[in-house]
């Protein structure tokens, strides 16, 4: 049985060389997906909030917090700097999908997961920031415990704002 094609149409036996290697559009999806998640890392943790709302589209979708768009997510964001100073975010992946965790330390200088971070995009920039109440999905995200360079960054953010040094605590074991 022999196909022939209707009129003004052909028929394709082989693709070219350079279609092979485009990457699938769901590779590129997720690409951009954990660039954007990494330079929100960054600019969180540098508490750079200029940085940080230029990776969000003016309509980004907020539905844990009350509203959307870029001023919602600028002022929850200015709220969590000055309420957890010493919050941080690190990369991680949640069923293969980008995504970040949240953490807090305690008094003693001990890490705790505090939030999971799941994000969209659309067209190069972040079309979701969610922060779903699933204590399930924050256990099994796979994710960057705090180290080093975060904790360099974040450890006192409080002194820089108020201008009072205070003593910092060893931050490098974890819970027993």
């Amino acid at each position: 049985m022999s196909v022939t094609p209707e009129e003004g149409l052909r028929l394709v036996e082989t693709l070219d060389a350079e279609d092979d290697e485009r990457p699938a559009p769901d590779v590129v999806v997720a690409d951009e997906l954990e660039t954007l998640r990494d330079e929100f890392v960054d600019a969180f943790n540098a508490r750079d909030l200029d940085g940080l709302l230029a990776l969000v589209r003016a309509d980004v979708e907020c539905p844990d917090i009350n509203g959307d768009g870029v001023a919602a997510l600028a002022e929850e964001l200015e709220g969590i700097w000055e309420r957890s100073p010493g919050a941080i975010v690190t990369r991680g992946f949640l069923d293969g999908s980008p995504c970040a965790l949240a953490w807090l330390p305690d008094e003693d200088g001990c890490w705790s997961r505090a939030a999971l971070v799941c994000f969209d995009s659309d067209g190069g920039l972040l079309s979701l920031v969610e922060i779903p109440d699933d204590a399930d999905a924050l256990e099994r995200a796979e994710a960057e415990d705090p180290d080093g360079e975060e904790q360099e960054e974040g450890t006192d953010w409080g002194e820089w704002d108020r201008g009072e040094p205070t003593v910092a605590k060893p931050r490098g074991r974890n819970r027993p």
